[in-house]
């Protein structure tokens, strides 16, 4: 099992309280900021420095970070980490179900699909990156709400325009938060035929480097049906594996 190394953590505090700070400190103002020995600090500090991510004046003995760490952090964004985290996970769903595999992200009151990857079957539900999709009527959209505090939430449900999309769509406010509600225990959430005739979808989401991101299984409905036992523990492994904790 995975361990959590206190010095690693020590290194990202640092610099977030640089980001909160927003100025730069002596050793003293840092051990006191991490609640660590002064002793312990210095040791810390002088390998970043080192590593070239702080500097420190002359004089004052000030430490300052430096731009390498915009430079790295500009460095992986582009490579969009989470373009390779969805391209994965959704090879692993679809390969684990055969269906239909999504993955979305919140867009105002909207999901709009990040990434998707296609059931092998003829008959198969596609949607081509870019779509967005309202809250209430989508999976994704529905495990996006269920993620977060029930203030943000309702806030959100309450801005929804819920328009009927299908005869199964979801019209109200209240029946969307009793339903969310209900699903929270169980950690998936599923929608049938209300963002499209005769597809049904159970989804999950979570953060993912820090983004919340949600997932789903999407298919036929009378395949979803058939098979939803499978596909919702297909999902809920997938949960547990994928998301941080």
């Amino acid at each position: 099992m995975p361990q959590i190394l206190p010095t690693a953590q020590r290194v990202l505090q640092v610099f977030e309280v640089y980001a909160r700070e927003r100025r730069p400190l002596t050793n003293s103002e840092m051990a006191r900021f991490l609640d660590l020995a002064d002793s312990s600090c210095s040791d810390l500090l002088y390998t970043l420095r080192q590593a070239g991510y702080l500097l420190r004046t002359p004089k004052s003995r000030y430490f300052h970070p430096t731009g390498r760490l915009l430079d790295v952090a500009q460095g992986i964004s582009a490579a969009d980490p989470l373009q390779a985290f969805a391209s994965e996970a959704l090879e692993i769903l679809t390969r684990q179900s055969g269906e239909s595999s999504m993955c979305g992200l919140l867009d105002g009151n909207k999901v709009k699909i990040y990434a998707s990857q296609e059931s092998p079957r003829a008959l198969r539900y596609v949607v081509q990156p870019g779509t967005t999709f309202d809250l209430q009527v989508a999976a994704l959209g529905k495990a996006l709400l269920g993620e977060m505090d029930a203030e943000e939430r309702n806030a959100l449900i309450d801005a929804l325009p819920f328009e009927h999309v299908t005869a199964s769509s979801i019209t109200d406010p209240g029946t969307l938060r009793t339903q969310i509600e209900s699903q929270l225990e169980k950690k998936y959430f599923h929608t049938r035929d209300e963002g499209n005739e005769g597809v049904s979808a159970v989804g999950i989401a979570g953060r993912v480097g820090g983004q919340l991101t949600a997932l789903s299984i999407v298919g036929p409905t009378h395949r979803m049906d058939a098979n939803m036992e499978k596909y919702t523990q297909i999902i809920l492994d997938a949960r547990a594996e994928f998301f941080e904790s």
